[in-house]
């Protein structure tokens, strides 16, 4: 991965301590280009439902490094768990495509 990534991945588990960070779409693939953004999805631990604060503090983890567009999901794990087994939901892409790139 490249360094951009690897910083974005710290400043995630530094600010969320989150169970599993995962880059999926165009990067995750390798069919990437210039306009292409950088797509994670978080899982956060445990069943509570993740606040809107948490994404905020996600994309917020990232000021002062950002030099392309980035689009967070953040999900608790057990929505994680129980979404990626049907066929079309983000989760089941992410578990199939993504690359796992920090996990507790």
């Amino acid at each position: 991965m490249n360094e951009e990534i690897n910083e974005y991945v710290k400043r995630f588990v530094e600010t969320l301590k989150p169970k599993v960070v995962f880059l999926f779409g165009s990067y995750a693939r390798g069919d990437y280009n210039k306009e292409s953004d950088y797509d994670f999805y978080i899982v956060m631990p445990g069943k509570r439902k993740v606040s809107c604060n948490t994404v905020t503090k996600a994309y917020s983890s990232l000021q002062g490094i950002k030099t392309k567009p980035v689009d967070i999901i953040v999900k608790n794990e057990a929505t994680f768990l129980e979404r990626k087994k049907y066929i079309g939901t983000i989760e089941q892409i992410v578990a199939r495509e993504g690359i796992k790139l920090y996990e507790v």
